[in-house]
């Protein structure tokens, strides 16, 4: 929200962060414009780093559960009596990016919901790094069994 004084009776007006165009107010009935600008010329519009980086980060620490968890489940098979296996570390590589992917998608259409610029940014900035947070997980998960995977 932005206070802005209403140029005619002089009292706060609180308006929407990012609203443009004409307004009434509240306190004199009166209309005025406002263009989203302060008085010094700068913008009135204040990026939210902690919604971005709630976005960008929270589907990210699925994506290291899920290399972690890899990792260390590496060597535990759970087989059934007749031998077959019910859990393998793939198992859980492949649950946690289907969660990470999961939330992406939520908090994106979350942020849209709320008009929460920010949040929404944070989701497609982290949807466009996957790729790379992939291949680097791939590696680390290689290097650290040993090539196990191959």
């Amino acid at each position: 929200m932005v206070e802005i004084l209403c140029p005619h009776c002089g009292e706060e007006i609180e308006l929407d962060d990012g609203a443009i165009g004409e307004f009434s107010c509240a306190y004199c009935n009166e209309n005025f414009t406002w263009d989203g600008l302060l008085d010094d010329g700068e913008s009135a519009y204040l990026f939210d780093w902690k919604s971005f980086w709630i976005g960008f980060g929270i589907p990210n620490l699925f994506i290291i559960l899920a290399w972690g968890s890899g990792i260390l489940f590496d060597p535990y098979r759970i087989r059934s009596d007749s031998g077959d296996v019910l859990f393998h570390s793939g198992d859980a590589i492949g649950l946690l990016h289907i969660v990470s992917f999961l939330s992406w998608i939520t908090i994106l259409i979350y942020g849209i919901r709320i008009k929460n610029k920010a949040l929404w940014k944070g989701s497609l900035v982290g949807i466009a790094a996957a790729p790379a947070f992939l291949i680097l997980g791939i590696v680390w998960y290689v290097v650290a069994t040993d090539w196990s995977m191959f």
